[in-house]
């Protein structure tokens, strides 16, 4: 678990399916709203097929949302409404509150940004939660993991060797974990999404505590507390990518369905790494939403996404991790523990006390 994920491994998994994938999110968030689909016509229902419309407000990533949706519309006929939505606002209306448009299900997240907001969530338990794997089921009624989300380190590629940059010390640090981070030619080039507006940066933040409790009861403290002093902190995953890519750092802290992405579309020189210390997993969920406007077509949205089907096709077009025992994770991923819901309470209390340690520094 501790070695890297080689770029070759992650494109002969992925290249095949994720090629197919042709509907984009920007293109089913066309309309007035940039972030949302204009208004559409119901589906008159075909033979064996619901019909009728959904709408799905997310904060998943485009070549998930390609591998899903128009694939869900063909099996039901339902016509999708998509509304993006970064996770921290996700779920951030109160109950009553009226969204425009409301939303029928939401997708996105992992279940503790769901912990004490199950007024607003409605139960349901797809007749397939039997079929999934230990620690990916629905115990709750209201909240179904659809995908299982691995925290890994994205590293940017060596540059030449012949380069005059001043920042050649950091392109030759080898990073193998959260330790190697602090080396000193890493200072400031390390990206971690705060944990407040980014689930993955929650996981990373977990990992970092669960792995390091064992040395002390300050070794994670501290290890953030210098992550904070010298990284570059960002809003969510996908900025820490960005600024991978664009120069601004070395090793981005992100999940590993944004790494394989970045490889397939042959965006970024980066090789992906699980962290010596283990690395931490957590469950991609969805949920349908209380009083939703169209509550068959998402009882039938549950269905579909925990179906072999959809995670057989997730595994093939996203590099998604199944959480099915039926379906197999991608060839080449490595072997990964099960999944774990971050403590986000006390996960964020330690963020701030690092952040509150890093500025006295």
């Amino acid at each position: 678990m501790s070695a890297p994920l080689t770029r070759g491994a992650f494109l002969r998994a992925c290249a095949a399916g994720a090629a197919g994938a042709a509907v984009s999110l920007s293109a089913c968030a066309g309309g007035g709203d940039e972030n949302v689909q204009s208004e559409p016509v119901a589906t008159n229902p075909s033979e064996g097929k619901l019909g009728g419309k959904l709408v799905v407000r997310t904060s998943c990533p485009e070549l998930l949302v390609n591998a899903v949706i128009p694939a869900f519309t063909e099996k039901t006929g339902v016509t999708v409404r998509l509304v993006e939505a970064p996770v921290s606002d996700l779920l951030s209306w109160d109950e009553g509150e009226s969204l425009d448009p409301d939303p029928d299900v939401v997708w996105g997240a992992d279940p503790s940004w769901y912990e004490g907001l199950e007024e607003l969530l409605e139960e349901y338990i797809s007749g397939e939660n039997g079929a999934m794997r230990a620690g990916c089921r629905n115990v709750g009624g209201c909240v179904t993991p659809v995908t299982r989300e691995v925290a890994v380190l994205a590293v940017r590629a060596e540059e030449a060797a012949s380069s005059d940059s001043a920042d050649d010390a950091a392109e030759d640090q080898v990073v193998t974990g959260y330790a190697s981070l602090l080396d000193e030619g890493l200072a400031g080039h390390v990206a971690l999404a705060d944990p407040q507006t980014s689930a993955c940066g929650a996981a990373h933040v977990a990992a970092i505590d669960r792995a390091l409790s064992q040395q002390g009861d300050g070794a994670a403290l501290e290890l953030l507390r210098e992550l904070r002093a010298q990284g570059v902190p960002v809003a969510d995953a996908g900025d820490a990518l960005a600024a991978l890519a664009e120069g601004e750092c070395r090793v981005a802290l992100v999940s590993e369905q944004l790494v394989s992405q970045a490889m397939l579309a042959d965006a970024l020189a980066v090789e992906p790494v699980c962290p010596e210390e283990g690395a931490y997993v957590t469950c991609g969920c969805t949920a349908i939403v209380r009083g939703c406007a169209h509550l068959a077509q998402a009882q039938a949205w549950i269905d579909y996404v925990t179906g072999q089907e959809c995670q057989q096709e997730m595994a093939r077009e996203a590099c998604a991790r199944p959480v099915r025992e039926d379906v197999q994770d991608p060839e080449g991923f490595p072997e990964v523990g099960e999944p774990s819901v971050p403590e986000r309470e006390v996960l964020l209390a330690q963020w701030a006390a690092a952040g509150e340690a890093a500025d006295e520094k």
